[in-house]
């Protein structure tokens, strides 16, 4: 209802989706004590979620425009007689949402790290173990995990300025002003790779707190989780865990998690 308040199409799918997972819970039926309101990398997840989402969907849009349109110069009509030269060929149309869907998917992983830092941070977590390990002092427990974490982000956070307004004129000044579309869809794939080795750190993260959780979850989060410890296990004492990084950023490309849940919860969309 807050949502459908301001009315942002992604923000009431985020939050819809996120109602669904915790459903059954305690969380959603009001068993567990919660702050009024949480710091904003918790409360505005819907709202910044959602804002990628539309962002995401303006820029697939303008892609099927351009891959059903007429991108030649010049342009022949045969059926009116008639030729026209212009600029078809110009690849802002494209360019510019692309620059904003890396700016959003690296939006999106800078609040995935920052939830990160509160599982991992004992004055945040509201009684998990520093570090999500019993005997910290002696362990690290995910403490690295969150550097990896933070190292992506950081380049990140350098590929998402814009290509589209890197212009550099060419052809004797004839071709002064150009898209830069190549860079951006070089530069949006390691953003991409990026953000799902995040996310898979979060959610093992999230999978190690909710183990030293005694709540009920709900039946999507419970489903979720049981994905993860097929491929990830509980972190007992310290471990290498580039492996379990590399598992968890696989996991998170394939798609399993999601499907997992959405037979148990229904469509998240």
């Amino acid at each position: 209802k807050l949502h459908e308040a301001r009315g942002f199409p992604g923000a009431i799918r985020s939050a819809k989706s996120i109602s669904k997972l915790i459903k059954g819970g305690d969380l959603a039926e009001g068993k567990i004590q919660c702050k009024v309101q949480d710091a904003y990398s918790m409360r505005s997840t819907p709202q910044v979620i959602g804002t990628a989402h539309d962002a995401l969907a303006f820029a697939r849009s303008q892609v099927e425009i351009e891959l059903n349109g007429v991108g030649d110069n010049p342009v022949f009509f045969p059926e009116d007689d008639l030729q026209l030269s212009g600029a078809n060929f110009q690849g802002t149309p494209v360019s510019l949402p692309m620059d904003m869907a890396g700016a959003a998917i690296t939006m999106v992983s800078v609040m995935s790290e920052r939830r990160l830092n509160r599982l991992n941070n004992p004055a945040l977590s509201v009684g998990l173990p520093p570090f999500l390990i019993k005997g910290a002092g002696m362990f690290s427990g995910l403490m690295l995990s969150q550097y990896t974490a933070d190292m992506q982000i950081v380049e990140q956070r350098i590929l998402s300025m814009p290509a589209s307004i890197q212009s550099i004129p060419a052809a004797a000044d004839q071709e002064d002003f150009v898209s830069m579309g190549m860079n951006t869809a070089i530069k949006n794939f390691q953003i991409l790779d990026n953000a799902y080795g995040i996310l898979g750190i979060e959610l093992m993260a999230a999978a190690q707190a909710l183990d030293f959780r005694k709540y009920k979850l709900g039946k999507g989060v419970a489903e979720a989780k049981k994905v993860i410890r097929k491929h990830v296990r509980f972190l007992e004492k310290d471990r290498p865990l580039y492996k379990d990084h590399t598992a968890m950023k696989e996991l998170v490309k394939s798609g399993e998690i999601l499907e997992a849940t959405e037979k148990v919860v229904g469509p998240l969309n």
